[in-house]
């Protein structure tokens, strides 16, 4: 969910209240791409409320029939939302399930195994514990390097993710360069709000070392770019990214460009 990456087509289930199913779950599994569409749904309406209450509820729904695999993907989807919601008292509990059924299903060697790695260091990180987030990251890495080209922006996402653990580690170095092998991905698959996001890390990580290096307006000017290149699709995506970083424009000064952020996305999600 650190990437709200709107995955499935319009919901495939009927649902009567956002928590319930209207029909019976099919015996031994659960009708896990519904259960995602209107994950999807909620988070692009920003329900954060009724979206924990569904995936909890689907989590158990899954538990109870004994569908494994679709549990671990609603542990992956529960991962990012309590991170997001900043709660590790219910948040920790579900990365450790996670990783345990990941181990259980022995899948963590595959991409999306890796998909689940990543996001659970990601947790890990925004609760606090830095050091088994950087071992996640590295197994997630691992499991991509097994699995994926080297170019795939999967590995994008991965290399942010972990220069943000080596900054919160006061591993500054790894840090930039993990930031720049991510740029260098975005840049050939051509992902504008990513890149957008990277050029506002650069900039912070360069704020962290001197709040007067040139580089925090450049990589401002550079993110600024991505958000109003014609090629960036103004969806729920992209609402998304604006709202996630308008803050550090803020926290650097640039208080027109945090507004103008902010509205972007009142405007996309107000359309829906």
């Amino acid at each position: 969910m650190d990437k709200t990456d709107y995955r499935e087509p319009p919901c495939l289930l009927a649902m009567d209240d956002g928590n319930r199913p209207a029909a019976e779950t099919p015996h031994g599994t659960i009708p896990l791409a519904g259960v995602i569409a209107e994950c999807d749904r909620l988070a692009g309406n920003e329900d954060m409320a009724s979206l924990g209450d569904h995936l909890r509820f689907w989590r158990k729904k899954a538990h109870e029939c004994g569908d494994k695999k679709s549990e671990l993907s609603l542990l992956n989807e529960l991962m990012g939302y309590y991170r997001m919601t900043g709660d590790p008292e219910r948040g920790i509990p579900v990365v450790r399930d996670g990783l345990s059924l990941l181990k259980e299903l022995h899948c963590a060697d595959t991409a999306s195994g890796g998909t689940i790695l990543l996001n659970a260091a990601t947790a890990l990180k925004a609760f606090g514990d830095t050091q088994e987030s950087l071992t996640c990251y590295a197994a997630a890495s691992r499991a991509y390097g097994r699995s994926l080209a080297p170019g795939d922006k999967r590995f994008a996402g991965l290399f942010n993710n972990m220069a943000a653990a080596y900054l919160d580690n006061g591993e500054i170095r790894h840090a930039e360069v993990y930031y720049e092998k991510a740029l260098d991905i975005l840049k050939q698959c051509g992902n504008l709000p990513d890149r957008a996001v990277t050029y506002v890390n650069l900039a912070q990580l360069y704020h962290q070392i001197d709040p007067e290096d040139p580089r925090i307006e450049e990589n401002l000017h550079l993110a600024t770019a991505c958000f109003d290149a014609p090629g960036a699709v103004r969806d729920h995506y992209y609402a998304h990214t604006c709202r996630k970083v308008a803050p550090a424009y803020g926290f650097l000064g640039f208080f027109a460009d945090e507004a103008e952020l902010n509205r972007r996305a009142d405007e996309i999600y107000a359309r829906n």
